[in-house]
């Protein structure tokens, strides 16, 4: 990956689209936590318990995600966002899509 074959503004992009894959990613892992506080709300499960599976998820996929995202090269995070259809080639730069192609 040569930090040369973008331009400073296409880098730029690819900084704000790895982000929102970022973002998608967590907010779609976030949705299992919206169901175990719908039961911990129904008293379907003890407030520890409701605790300790957001602690599960702090230190799962959550941190999983956020070392994905933070260690990687950009333009690897965004590779894998389209490979994953997390997003779409339609929301970049046909510019930029060629690059990573």
């Amino acid at each position: 990956m040569d930090k040369n074959r973008f331009t400073k503004s296409e880098r730029k992009e690819l900084r704000r689209l790895a982000g929102l894959s970022y973002e998608r990613e967590m907010a779609n892992a976030l949705e299992s936590l919206e169901e175990d506080f719908k039961r911990w709300r129904k008293n379907k499960i003890t407030a520890f318990e409701m605790n300790e599976i957001i602690h599960r998820f702090h230190n799962g996929i959550a941190r999983d995600l956020w070392s994905f995202y933070t260690t990687r090269h950009t333009e690897l995070n965004v590779k894998h966002a389209i490979a994953e259809g997390i997003i779409l080639e339609t929301e970049i730069s046909p510019g930029i899509l060629e690059k990573l192609k």
